[in-house]
């Protein structure tokens, strides 16, 4: 595949896991779509360049980091707002 494109979305996994997180988990898409392309990447064994490896560790990091909080938002909601 042209490293170009993998670069690409190596940084567009990583800039929707840091959207996620900016957003304090209340978009579960931002990192899904950011563990997403890293799934893809590892069952397609694509061979990628150490900026792209950087890359999608961090997305998938931050990935993880913004479905946590997803789960601290729905927990702390139905305290706040439980029956």
């Amino acid at each position: 595949m042209n490293n170009d494109v993998l670069l690409k979305l190596s940084k567009f996994a990583f800039v929707s896991s840091v959207i996620g997180v900016c957003t304090i988990g209340i978009c579960p898409a931002f990192a899904v779509i950011g563990l997403a392309i890293d799934i893809v990447f590892k069952q397609k064994k694509v061979e990628l360049s150490h900026e792209c490896r950087v890359k999608m560790r961090a997305a998938r990091i931050l990935a993880v980091a913004a479905l946590i909080m997803f789960v601290i938002d729905i927990v702390v909601a139905f305290i706040l707002f439980g029956r």
